[in-house]
């Protein structure tokens, strides 16, 4: 939700007086700004969904044992403090920057496409263009998502080796993880769980953009 507040707060801010479309500069600065956004909002959420999924696999005297996605914030600034809100940060802007490009501007771009094919702005355009979209977007983010995933899984095996260090940790560069992925497994790496990843995002896209195209021509019109 925060991606498209601040995607359409900055396209409505850069909006041209004479009517005409913006550049495709003015674009990527509103994708940019939005996925900075999102993934700044999200990474505490981020860390929390994967230690909570992967606690169960851990032995028990290394499980967190969270209660719920509170107590885990709560104790994840009791015990690490505030710098484990962004552990992997870096990995989490680049994947949060790339799905916002890759889901609006896709997405826009068929939509404007189906419309100057002759088809009438309706469901059926939105549905497709967001189905479309979702295949841009899962082969776009895939390679940064297999990247966070590592980092993040790097970083909890650092804090089983050493618990004591949890505030201490530093996750690997980008560029690191990067080579280690590619020397050691290939290219074809960077798209592991491609279609498990498409079967989550493709539904989610669909009524996302279904959703929130109802909402812009009826509520959000009417404080323009």
């Amino acid at each position: 939700m925060t991606r498209f507040a601040i995607y359409d707060l900055v396209k409505d801010r850069l909006q041209h007086t004479d009517g005409s479309h913006l550049t495709f500069d003015e674009i990527v600065t509103a994708t940019l700004l939005s996925g900075l956004a999102g993934g700044i909002v999200g990474n505490p959420a981020e860390i929390l969904n994967v230690r909570m999924q992967n606690d169960q696999a851990l032995p028990p005297h290394l499980r967190r044992n969270y209660k719920n996605a509170f107590d885990g914030l709560v104790a994840m600034l009791r015990d690490e403090g505030p710098r484990s809100l962004v552990i992997g940060l870096a990995p989490s802007l680049i994947r949060a920057t790339l799905a916002t490009a890759s889901q609006f501007v896709s997405y826009d771009f068929f939509k404007a496409k189906l419309l100057e094919a002759g088809y009438q702005d309706s469901v059926s355009v939105h549905f497709s263009a967001s189905f479309i979209a979702g295949l841009v977007a899962t082969t776009v983010c895939s390679p940064a998502d297999v990247l966070k995933s590592r980092t993040m899984a790097a970083l909890q095996k650092q804090s089983h080796r050493d618990p004591l260090s949890a505030g201490r940790m530093r996750a690997p560069s980008i560029w690191t993880t990067c080579s280690s992925i590619y020397r050691n497994e290939g290219i074809k790496a960077f798209f592991k769980g491609w279609v498990p990843s498409y079967v989550r995002l493709c539904p989610q896209l669909v009524i996302t953009f279904v959703i929130y195209e109802k909402l812009r021509k009826t509520y959000f019109s009417r404080y323009k």
